[in-house]
């Protein structure tokens, strides 16, 4: 796998927690009720738990990754 993967990774997780705080805070406004507030609560909620899946996932591919190491296809 490339080396710039890993960091596409991060970069792409940290934009969906972001993501999902800001959904998430329109929890507050008057109109999020009943099937409005569940959307925002399961849109946000699922952009933060994929943001942290992804930065796990980049985290474990820089730390399992040796520098010389070449992807299989190459």
């Amino acid at each position: 796998m490339n080396r710039w993967v890993w960091g596409v990774l991060i970069a792409a997780a940290a934009v969906l927690v972001w993501w999902g705080w800001f959904v998430l805070g329109f929890l507050d406004e008057p109109s999020a009720v009943d099937r409005v507030r569940a959307a925002l609560i399961v849109i946000g909620g699922g952009s933060i738990a994929a943001g942290f899946a992804g930065a796990g996932l980049g985290t474990a591919m820089l730390v399992t990754s040796r520098p010389g190491q070449k992807s299989p296809r190459t």
